[in-house]
């Protein structure tokens, strides 16, 4: 005890210490403190931990006094004791420089007053010795002394009881005691006349706390024990959650926080199930089920809904929580928030069924590729072969040359079919197929599609029933992909219908639509099928089932046709052997004046002698095929091996035509075009590209290249005199 130190002149000034076994015991007495200085009209600043001030607070409101307006004329300062100790320690120790500045200036100025006097509540020392700092404590009570000594100033501090738990150190206990002029007994004592007595009291304190040191040892461990085990749960990435078996939640981390969104206080105290979604609200008894069993619950994952309603996905851990009878009393649950590795599952899954679907693809389309090529060989060969045995017969044989001929002539133009359904393929999966628009009536295009497949029906002793629509039924589309729209249809009835099948063709006018149907009563399709009928090397049947063949591309070639025409096609069929049909529904054109103009169709009824060919083609059998068929129609031809001998030859004796190959050998048919029409002598003579490049891109550059014409191989002999005919009649341009 210090009772003999000096303090201002004319001052009763005191440094007391409260000693108390409850909060509530040492919130009335600082009350009393405070209270009888602010009655006083002195100055009070409170330097007490959040709960203790809150409740001081309340109390000095409750005696009538307003803190708010005590605060405002400079009588009332409240600071938070762990804040305030923080900002006044330097490594760990009470620093005088910032003790003043944290503390002495302003009790200084709440002492300018002239008169004033400042009482101050202090509880940084009990934090400082809750800390097992004792050093650190009695230094802080030294600097309230130090301070105390220099000003009107009367200081109370407090310590619980419990503060001198594991204080084996006497002297420090002493040295604190020593500070003070005044000790305060707790509730539990007497009142103490004499510092000797209340010194005792604290002595006796002391020696209890001593006496009991090798079990308050065992407690202070296992509150470490307690205080790691809490920073870690503090600390962990994962929700920890405590709840009662009836699912109210006692304890709530800071990651729960985090994952969930609420916070310690909305939830402690309240349901678990609050996190549940209105789906997954039966999982909270059936885990509580089995943790009264005594049961853990692992790795459980599940949905559960953050305060923003957003649902997440968790894994959950349940244990029971015993007590320390072994008996039940709660359950402790582990979450973690799954939420993006399921998103990366379920991408994962995603990306391996859309790679899974991509090999199935890849295989469906190798094996569609395989059944192609086999059928393409087949489709190739059987042509070529009837070509062979007709050339054969008619070259060893003298019987029936005329049905050699037409044999050889039927399958040159199925291979020409081939071959342009193939470019007709390229074209569409390219976006290079150009329409030639006109408006054209239906039923032309119908009769003309009847025509072309005639000897197809024939050939299969098939009767095809043509029901026509009238004239005044017209689409504005491109007549020849019109036709071969119908072709198509046709030829695939056919290829599917038995022999002595029957067939129809109907066109007709259905609201502002045109419909072309054609049915047959051939092998049907399968329903599993009919989906993709239209689809790319699509076939009814596997290579080699059908007699007829076909490269499974017409069907696709007709969708592509009508979309382009802005039409549509479907595919009926009532199953396997119960016939099909194939509906094309087109745009009608609107109706319109038909302007009444002579227009004689251009018939040549004989072509015309006279027209001097020059032949330029580097194969000698397609060329002598040729200068047979030039001579067959009445004209005279010379043929040139290459783009040089042509001009030489041209030049030498002036043609009126020139047919000239593209793909010839040093100068190619466009540079022959070019020099022909450079050339001032050769500038009038007529040239036509035959070629085997059939695109309209090949077309267009054969017309840039100065061609008047462009013929694709191999060429139909019917074009062929009409075009002769015209150049005999001495048209130019005409393509």
């Amino acid at each position: 005890m210090r009772p003999d130190r000096s303090t201002p002149a004319g001052t009763d000034l005191q440094h007391r210490v409260q000693i108390y076994d409850d909060d509530a015991f040492l919130v009335e007495s600082v009350v009393r403190f405070a209270g009888a200085a602010l009655g006083a009209g002195d100055a009070v600043v409170l330097i007490a931990t959040a709960p203790h001030l809150a409740a001081l607070e309340e109390r000095i409101e409750a005696h009538g006094l307003s803190v708010a307006a005590l605060r405002a004329q400079g009588r009332y300062l409240a600071m938070e004791a762990a804040r305030t100790l923080a900002e006044l320690l330097r490594d760990g120790r009470p620093d005088p420089e910032r003790f003043e500045a944290v503390i002495g200036a302003p009790i200084r100025a709440a002492a300018a007053r002239p008169g004033a006097q400042v009482h101050a509540f202090g509880e940084m020392v009990s934090l400082l010795w809750a800390q097992g700092r004792p050093e650190a404590a009695v230094r802080l009570e030294e600097l309230w002394s130090e301070l105390a000594a220099t000003l009107p100033l009367s200081v109370l501090c407090a310590y619980p009881k419990a503060a001198f738990e594991g204080a084996a150190d006497g002297d420090a206990v002493r040295a604190a005691c020593e500070q003070h002029s005044d000790v305060l007994s707790p509730e539990s004592y007497p009142a103490l006349a004499s510092p000797e007595q209340r010194l005792r009291a604290i002595g006796r304190l002391h020696a209890e706390e001593v006496s009991r040191a090798p079990e308050l040892e065992k407690s202070r461990r296992v509150n470490e024990q307690l205080l790691r085990l809490a920073a870690i749960v503090e600390s962990s990435d994962d929700a920890i959650v405590g709840k009662t078996l009836d699912g109210i939640v006692t304890s709530w981390n800071s990651a729960a926080e985090r994952i969930f969104g609420f916070s310690a206080e909305e939830m402690i105290g309240t349901p678990i199930s609050r996190t549940f979604p209105p789906d997954r609200q039966s999982d909270s008894p059936t885990i509580l089920d089995k943790i009264r069993r005594g049961e853990r619950v692992e790795h459980f994952e599940t949905e559960r809904i953050r305060k923003d309603g957003r649902r997440i996905h968790v894994s959950l851990t349940v244990s029971p929580i015993r007590d320390a009878s072994g008996r039940i009393i709660g359950a402790s649950k582990i979450a973690r928030d799954v939420t993006e590795r399921k998103r990366l599952e379920a991408e994962r899954e995603q990306l391996l069924g859309i790679a899974q679907r991509a090999c199935a693809e890849a295989e469906a389309a190798s094996r569609s590729k395989d059944e192609f090529l086999a059928t393409l060989s087949h489709e190739l060969r059987n042509p070529l072969a009837a070509l062979r045995n007709a050339i054969g017969a008619a070259r060893l044989g003298d019987r029936d040359p005329e049905r050699a001929l037409e044999i050889a002539s039927r399958q040159t133009e199925q291979l020409s079919r081939l071959i342009d359904d193939l470019l007709d393929v390229s074209r569409i999966t390219h976006g290079r197929v150009r329409l030639n628009r006109k408006r054209v009536a239906l039923r032309e295009v119908l009769e003309a599609a009847a025509e072309t497949t005639r000897h197809l029906v024939e050939e299969r002793e098939q009767r095809m029933r043509v029901s026509l629509p009238p004239d005044s039924v017209r689409v504005d589309g491109d007549p020849l992909r019109l036709e071969q729209i119908v072709v198509n249809l046709i030829g695939n009835a056919v290829k599917h219908s038995e022999r002595g099948g029957s067939l129809a063709l109907t066109g007709e006018l259905a609201g502002r639509e045109a419909v072309i149907r054609v049915r047959d009563d051939g092998a049907g399709i399968a329903p599993d099928l009919l989906p993709r009928i239209f689809d790319l090397f699509v076939q009814g049947h596997p290579p080699g089932a059908r007699a007829s063949g076909g490269l499974g591309i017409g069907l696709a070639i007709v969708r592509s046709l009508a979309t382009l025409h802005g039409g549509r096609v479907e595919a009926h069929s009532e199953g396997v052997g119960k016939g099909a049909e194939f509906v094309v529904r087109l745009p009608a054109a609107e109706p319109a004046e038909q302007a009444v103009a002579a227009s004689a169709a251009y018939t040549e009824s004989r072509d015309r002698p006279g027209v001097r060919v020059l032949l330029v083609e580097d194969n000698l059998d397609a060329a002598e095929s040729m200068m047979m068929l030039l001579e067959v129609f009445g004209h005279s031809a010379r043929v040139a091996a290459d783009g040089a001998q042509a001009l030489e030859q041209a030049r030498a004796e002036l043609p009126d035509l020139m047919l000239v190959d593209i793909g010839l050998p040093g100068i190619d048919g466009y540079e022959v075009a070019r020099r022909v029409r450079a050339t001032a002598e050769l500038r009038d003579v007529a040239l036509i590209a035959l070629t085997g490049f059939g695109r309209d891109e090949d077309r267009h550059l054969a017309l840039a290249a100065g061609f008047d014409h462009h013929l694709t191989k191999p060429v139909d002999p019917d074009a062929l005199r009409k075009v002769l005919a015209r150049v005999s009649a001495g048209e130019r341009r005409f393509a």
